[in-house]
């Protein structure tokens, strides 16, 4: 029953995300919020957006993978037609009576009033049962082209965070932090210079640290900028 499920519904599961996972700086409140409603869950609409690589992804399965039971993880952007799949009445009842339903890219569907109104049908009787949310979109809901009066309304209403990128000293810090976590010692200075020569995405970064981190357990070297540069270098032939 379940692969039957992730068939219909594409989970999209791209790593082993977690919230524990997730760095705070800057979106600590958005975080905040998040956890609070997987702690205690109530009827709640909860709607996050910014732009790619932001970690909004990361987020939704951290979530889904933080409650018990079966949660429904959906990427609007990977379902297709046929569209009614997912509009069948045993899968509508599945994702109504789940603890928590995380919709991601919802963007994808406005404009698109079969899959609006499924969102203001999925809504109405979720709120209904107490049951909560979490939406994802690279849009706030005021400013997403929703042909659907109805659902706009809705989902306008609800609790709104926008995330953004980390700052440069932010950065820094989450880099550190994801160093000390694979029990990998950077300093200040090494880390301003990965941030200089890397490309600054989070996935890219823990990438590099992983490689970082092999090489220095096998070479039994500290990890200075000169080393930096070596892993670099062989990296890049």
């Amino acid at each position: 029953m379940r692969g039957m499920r992730q068939l219909i519904l594409p989970l999209g599961v791209k790593s082993q995300a977690t919230l524990e996972g997730y760095y705070p700086h800057p979106n600590a409140e958005a975080l905040r919020a998040v956890l609070n409603l997987v702690a205690e869950p109530q009827s709640i609409c909860l709607y996050l957006y910014g732009p790619g690589g932001v970690g909004k992804s990361h987020v939704l399965l951290g979530a889904a993978a933080a409650v018990a039971g079966w949660v429904p993880y959906i990427d609007c952007g990977d379902v297709t037609n046929p569209f009614n799949a997912i509009t069948a009445p045993g899968t509508f009842s599945s994702l109504a009576e789940a603890p928590l339903l995380c919709l991601d890219n919802v963007e994808s569907w406005s404009g698109q009033r079969d899959k609006e109104t499924f969102f203001f049908d999925l809504y109405n009787e979720r709120m209904g049962r107490g049951q909560p949310m979490l939406l994802a979109s690279r849009r706030s809901p005021q400013f997403t082209d929703w042909v659907l009066p109805d659902w706009a309304s809705r989902v306008s209403a609800g609790l709104q965070y926008a995330l953004r990128f980390p700052s440069d000293a932010e950065r820094s810090v989450i880099l550190q932090e994801m160093a000390q976590r694979r029990g990998l010692q950077i300093g200040v200075d090494a880390a301003h210079y990965l941030l200089r020569h890397y490309p600054r995405d989070l996935g890219a970064l823990d990438h590099l640290l992983s490689v970082l981190d092999a090489r220095s357990w096998e070479q039994q070297r500290e990890v200075t900028i000169p080393f930096i540069r070596l892993c670099l270098a062989a990296e890049k032939s």
